[in-house]
């Protein structure tokens, strides 16, 4: 039987090693990652989130739940609502946003299905 160590996967916002997110196969400017568990094929998973001040998101479509907690920072969603340090979000499959962040942010990400693309004019239909 595994230890318990071997099953183990810590990370921490001061010592992991990001890679830049990416869209399509471009990095996402001003936003980076660490992987923890997550699967891009099943969209099942966690990673660790950094975006610089000024920094924007995609538009896109979860089809399964997305959860995330703010660690530090801030982030504006399309609908103009604000999450600061210290919230934990919860967005049900179907939801579809794109977010920006003013200030900077560190954020613990959770999905529970894969992620879709969508155009901004999509999103705004949507809304």
């Amino acid at each position: 039987m595994a230890s318990l160590s071997e099953h183990r996967t810590i990370a921490a916002f001061n010592r992991d090693v990001f890679e830049p997110m990416m869209l399509d196969g471009e990095p996402l400017e001003g936003s980076w990652w660490h992987n923890i568990s997550y699967d891009e094929a099943t969209g099942q998973g966690s990673y660790l989130m950094i975006m610089a001040p000024g920094a924007k998101s995609n538009p896109h479509r979860h089809n399964g739940p997305e959860e995330f907690y703010m660690v530090e920072g801030d982030l504006v969603d399309c609908d103009g609502t604000t999450y600061r340090a210290g919230d934990f979000i919860s967005l049900s499959g179907g939801s579809a946003h794109d977010s920006h962040s003013p200030s900077g942010c560190k954020i613990v990400v959770t999905h529970r299905g894969v992620v879709d693309n969508i155009s901004k004019s999509e999103l705004e239909a949507a809304s």
